[in-house]
């Protein structure tokens, strides 16, 4: 079951003649300042479809 969402109603209105801030940090505080690595991703093995031959 999908819950429902956040009500529009309650968020602040957005000017877009506001200028962008060039450091995020205000923007969201509890982030940390690097990303972790990222996951690696499973190679296809030689049954996958799409699988490219190597060398060819």
């Amino acid at each position: 079951m999908v819950q429902p969402g956040p009500d529009p109603e309650n968020y602040p209105p957005i000017d877009p003649d506001e200028p962008i801030p060039d450091d995020p940090g205000p923007l969201s505080p509890d982030t940390p300042e690097t990303l972790p690595p990222a996951p690696v991703e499973p190679m296809p093995g030689p049954d996958d479809p799409g699988n490219v031959p190597v060398g060819a």
